[in-house]
């Protein structure tokens, strides 16, 4: 388009975004204002004597054409010129800039070159026609980058191998290191895999409003045509030790549709699993779900890795990782229960061999009589069921049994909501005669907290049903980590289809929108009946779970005294309940994994008793380096967040740094807390690796600059040389001969003889 546009108007596209376009006329204006009209009216009056012959519109569109034609030749008496600012020569500077990072190293080219030398051989310093006319016209200063800009006298001897790349710091620097010079414009050499500028689009802005130009140059292919890429991996960043990891790894494939290939997962050396996978259609996003066990306690690096193919262009993406702080802690949930029943007894007993969780239970046993087990001292709970928040909250979830809604305040119904929604804890209620609809929990504040819909008590829904059923999963069951009790699916399978049949159940309208179905029951003597048994949904900051049965120990009761299936479910549900409730003082770094040279960005959000932000909180904040080494940090408050501090960090080794974080309000301890994050080798070069060419389109024409490539590269020198601030002279060029001036004038003059052709004029 650009040669055509060249052809036509005489002059690339950039010399008329640089340039004025001028005029000179041969004679005064107002002299060619009259020939222009004299040819005109003469165009209209030769064509009205043609009336008996043409219609009305024929003599206009004819006297149009003549009267073009005589328009166009008087243009040419106008002299038009192309005003232009052409830099002389050795006073002004420009700047070179090639690209050193890592993604540099990838072979893309036809003939297996990498593309850093493409660009070493762009910019060699013997016999380069390119550099010698360029610096004929403008001294030079060169730089490498790829995180940031750094000056060199030469490109020769650039061998650095940055793990990210900053067009925008880069840029900045640049222009701030030449600041003192009539700096022409700067030349970008790079593939445009940008991956750190924060807002490239307000540098580009900048840029044009100094009339600073960027002159980008693409090196490398637009389009990888061979490549297997983990795009990115999903998993908890922590979890209670023995829990089942539940990991979701994407992967993109292109020039392999159909194939076969291996995805592994490996802690440190030992594989923990792998599995066979199809790979899709090129481009095609395709997700898989990995469960896998979680036995040590502490910060772990579990490395998720596609095989190569042979002749794959960049297997450095086939890896990625995910660390995972496995937490030997003790997390606190308050089970209520309203009558003594086996279902309690043996929940009890199934979690009582758990060492991470601890399970404070409330039984009703009477009218005003309660038994209170696995508190940790006589005044816990001592007065019922909590009645303030900063009691209630210390849990981090609440199970209730057959206890009906009445037996709690509104207050404390409402607070239980709160502690789903704001608090972000998990909210289970069992099945029992005193639970759901058939307990009274229809239009009360738990309403919409569960994640069914509840029959309404109109008289006409159904109480408790006494039926035997089976339980079957649904689709999205097998993969979830509460019914996930094998980690063989086909294993898993067969566990649930070999479990005992239940007994009991609360009917429920089915599962609200937004809700996961995970188990439904079977009745014998009803082919089109599945209730509900087993559903969650998220609410607010947490999340609620539906177990509309009551007889879930007959899972122990009729299987094998060595089968864990009961233990291992309420195992499972307990530890994916609290999985995602917050402690009352968070510390996090803002990503898991940093480079090397990185900074490290700490944040902490400390909150008071009844979970709310707090903005003058005191933190006492430790870094621990893989050496042991300990570095105290100060948090300072976010003004533009309530309850958020943050403070950054240098790190100075490789390996897993531990962040260990405690809050004070006065001289209160509001509770401490820990987290991890890793220094190493990074591979976001390689991943959307392929050129970057509309960015750097982008960027050259935001900022008055050109994208070039290894094609039309000759033309950068003369291009640039066309400046519109710095040292430079008027340059005037004639337009008055250019091919679409003729062009035209013969198209018009050859339709207005085809018209009259066709009427019988000519």
């Amino acid at each position: 388009m650009a040669e055509l546009f060249e052809f036509l108007f005489k002059y690339p596209p950039l010399l008329y975004q640089r340039g004025t376009i001028v005029l000179y006329p041969l004679v005064p204006s107002y002299v060619l204002g009259c020939i222009a009209a004299a040819a005109m009216a003469g165009s209209y009056m030769l064509y009205r004597r043609s009336a008996r012959v043409l219609p009305h519109t024929w003599r206009l569109g004819l006297s149009a054409l003549r009267g073009t034609a005589f328009l166009i030749a008087l243009f040419l008496f106008l002299r038009p010129t192309l005003r232009l600012h052409s830099a002389i020569p050795q006073m002004n500077f420009v700047a070179v800039a090639c690209d050193a990072s890592r993604s540099m190293e990838i072979r893309d080219s036809p003939r297996g070159q990498m593309r850093r030398d493409i660009e070493q051989q762009i910019l060699r310093p013997d016999d380069n026609p390119l550099l010698t006319e360029l610096a004929a016209k403008f001294k030079l200063r060169y730089f490498s980058f790829s995180k940031s800009a750094e000056r060199v006298n030469g490109f020769e001897a650039v061998t650095q191998r940055g793990s990210g790349t900053d067009l925008e710091k880069t840029l900045n620097q640049i222009a701030n290191e030449l600041a003192a010079t009539p700096l022409a414009g700067i030349v970008l050499f790079t593939d445009g895999a940008d991956n750190r500028s924060a807002n490239l689009d307000a540098v580009a802005a900048q840029f044009r409003a100094r009339s600073l130009p960027v002159y980008t140059v693409g090196i490398g292919s637009p389009e990888i045509a061979r490549d297997i890429e983990i795009l990115r991996v999903s998993a908890p960043q922590k979890i209670l030790r023995d829990t089942i990891v539940e990991a979701e790894v994407s992967v993109r494939a292109t020039g392999y549709p159909g194939r076969r290939t291996r995805l592994a997962i490996y802690d440190r050396d030992r594989q923990l699993q792998s599995r066979e996978i199809i790979l899709g259609r090129d481009g095609e996003v395709k997700t898989y779900k990995f469960n896998f066990d979680s036995p040590s306690a502490g910060p772990r690096v579990f490395r998720f890795h596609a095989a190569p193919f042979p002749d794959e262009i960049i297997p450095e993406n086939n890896d990625l990782t995910a660390l995972v702080r496995i937490e030997d802690s003790q997390p606190q949930i308050l089970y209520a229960e309203g009558e003594p029943r086996w279902e309690y007894a043996f929940l009890r007993r199934a979690l009582q061999p758990d060492k991470n969780l601890r399970l404070v239970t409330f039984l009703r046993q009477a009218d005003g009589k309660f038994l209170r087990q696995g508190v940790e001292s006589p005044s816990v709970l001592e007065k019922g069921f909590p009645n303030d928040k900063s009691e209630l909250f210390q849990y981090k979830a609440i199970v209730l049994g057959s206890v009906e809604a009445s037996f709690f305040t509104f207050d404390q119904l409402r607070m239980i909501s709160d502690f789903v929604s704001q608090r972000g804890g998990g909210l289970l209620m069992l099945g029992g005669r005193s639970s759901f609809s058939q307990g009274g929990y229809v239009n009360t504040p738990l309403e919409d907290v569960l994640p069914v819909a509840l029959d309404r008590n109109d008289g006409s829904s159904p109480g408790f049903q006494d039926l035997e059923y089976s339980v079957h999963l649904t689709p999205y069951g097998f993969q979830h980590p509460v019914t996930r009790l094998s980690l063989s699916e086909d294993q898993n399978r067969k566990r649930w289809d070999a479990a005992p049949s239940l007994v009991g159940f609360n009917p429920v309208s089915g599962v609200k929108p937004g809700a996961t179905l995970l188990l439904q029951g079977k009745l014998p003597e009803a082919r089109d009946r599945n209730p509900v048994i087993l559903a969650f949904q998220r609410f607010g900051r947490g999340k609620s779970v539906a177990f509309t049965t009551a007889s879930s120990w007959r899972w122990r009761m009729g299987q094998e005294h060595s089968d864990n299936f009961h233990a291992l479910f309420w195992k499972q549900m307990f530890r994916w309940l609290v999985s995602d409730a917050p402690d009352p003082v968070s510390v996090m770094a803002e990503k898991p994994s940093y480079s090397p040279d990185d900074t490290v960005i700490i944040r902490a959000e400390p909150k008071d008793a009844a979970f709310m932000p707090l903005n003058d909180a005191r933190l006492i904040t430790e870094v621990k380096a893989p050496s042991g080494l300990i570095s105290s940090l100060q948090l300072n408050w976010d003004i533009e967040k309530d309850g958020s501090y943050s403070a950054s960090f240098k790190p100075t080794e490789e390996g897993i740094y531990e962040i260990s974080s405690e809050a004070f309000q006065g001289s209160k301890s509001l509770g401490a807390a820990k987290a991890n994050f890793q220094i190493a080798e990074s591979a976001e070069e390689f991943r959307n690796a392929a050129m970057n060419s509309d960015l750097l389109k982008k960027l050259s024409s935001a900022t008055g600059g050109r994208y070039y490539t290894w094609d039309n590269l000759r033309s950068l020198p003369e291009d640039i040389s066309y400046i519109d601030k710095g040292v430079f002279r008027v340059e005037d060029r004639d337009l008055w001969d250019m091919p679409f001036i003729f062009l035209l004038l013969i198209s018009v003059v050859a339709a207005e003889w085809i018209l009259r052709k066709r009427k019988g004029l000519a």
